[in-house]
């Protein structure tokens, strides 16, 4: 029911009399656009080292940023002030579609892997976004929602739980959020953690001190939500059995590597973040978790990689290719490692052996999950499949 005005707008006022203006402009304009664009893509296509495929990779997917069912607003149509806007905002929502199957905006388990575009491309945007975010923990929504899995009810929104996406068009978009609704969002291992982690990224790109100092409220509520659900106190997430995180039908229990390597790095960023704003406290409480936490995770250690989880089930000992998230995003930002180096290497090396080289002749990006005998891991229609930002991560 709530209308918004178009982010164009801004520059071109509401009357919807302006289409000679705009293409007045672009026809004006459109030479120095594309010397612009000319001078962004040259370094690149310069580049020896890199093939092909990539170069154009890095250029074409970015299609989607405009045409995934983007929404950039302006304002209410009825002028009344919005109260989801985040503090610190300096411009309207803007959002952009999961894809046209799922209709989340900013779906914010997949963002973590292709938010590095924005943030390189269009800081105020992501940031932004993650503003919004930022305001959406805190709130509670108590309505419940039918879980489609498995046709139980749950609450929407429960406070300090990161949601799953900033709404959907077909309902209220920032003023109602977690439009998903396949498994309960609220017990969902990685958001908080992946919330932490890209705050720090995004200040590690920007240096933008006011993004740390307006977030950390909310990072340090998402992460005494998720803290609670250390069930058996090793002092890493303990997952359910069910899909609880964004491989949300491969199912997980106990310690995992991927949930726990989420975990240690957002500590070490909350770590770094916690001691900016002088929270002397709190950062003596998460180096303490993060210690205790390390320690558990090399439990999972087997020598040559992580194991999928401890719930020694059959599966268990598969090899997740994305079984060190949380090392690399702490690569990409500046943070320190969260395992020995020497793990590191071998992992990536056995990751790349078996999920890379033995599936499609090496040609198709990394399964999910491979098996210690080199079969793919079945157990799970998303443990066989490939996933780009995995891939690319």
């Amino acid at each position: 029911g709530v209308q918004w005005f178009k982010r164009y707008t801004a520059f071109y006022g509401t009357s919807g009399r302006n289409a000679w203006r705009i293409a007045a402009d672009a026809v004006t304009a459109y030479p120095d656009w594309q010397a612009q664009i000319d001078a962004w893509q040259a370094p690149i296509l310069a580049e020896t080292d890199s093939p092909d495929w990539y170069k154009t990779a890095l250029f074409n997917e970015l299609y989607y940023l405009v045409d995934g069912g983007t929404v950039w607003e302006n304002g209410r149509v009825d002028g009344l002030e919005e109260p989801t806007l985040a503090p610190g905002a300096t411009q309207g929502h803007f959002a952009f579609l999961e894809c046209f199957d799922y209709l989340y905006y900013n779906t914010f388990d997949v963002n973590f892997y292709s938010s590095f575009s924005m943030i390189h491309l269009w800081p105020e945007l992501e940031t932004g976004m993650l503003r919004d975010f930022a305001a959406a923990v805190q709130r509670e929504d108590v309505r419940t929602v039918v879980i489609a899995s498995t046709n139980e009810t749950a609450q929407r929104k429960i406070a300090g739980a990161v949601p799953h996406d900033l709404g959907s068009p077909n309902e209220d978009p920032w003023r109602q959020v977690n439009a998903y609704n396949w498994t309960d969002i609220n017990v969902w291992r990685d958001l908080n953690s992946k919330f932490v982690l890209q705050i720090w990224r995004d200040y590690a790109y920007t240096g933008d001190t006011a993004l740390v100092q307006d977030l950390w409220p909310a990072a340090v509520e998402a992460l005494e939500y998720l803290r609670a659900f250390d069930l058996d106190g090793s002092g890493l997430p303990d997952h359910i059995g069910q899909p609880d995180q964004t491989y949300d039908t491969w199912s997980l229990t106990g310690d995992s590597a991927y949930g726990g390597s989420l975990w240690l790095a957002a500590l070490e960023a909350a770590i770094k973040m916690g001691t900016m704003v002088g929270d002397e406290a709190n950062v003596a409480l998460y180096a303490e978790w993060l210690e205790k936490g390390k320690v558990s995770y090399e439990k999972l250690w087997t020598g040559s990689y992580y194991l999928l989880d401890l719930s020694n089930s059959p599966t268990s000992d598969s090899i997740m290719a994305d079984q060190l998230a949380g090392q690399w995003y702490a690569d990409a930002s500046g943070l320190d490692p969260i395992v020995p180096e020497e793990h590191i290497l071998t992992a990536l090396n056995t990751i790349y052996q078996n999920n890379v080289l033995l599936f499609q002749d090496g040609e198709m990006g990394a399964v999910n999950g491979m098996r210690p005998d080199g079969k793919i891991d079945t157990s799970g229609e998303q443990s066989e499949e490939v996933w780009t930002g995995t891939t690319y991560a």
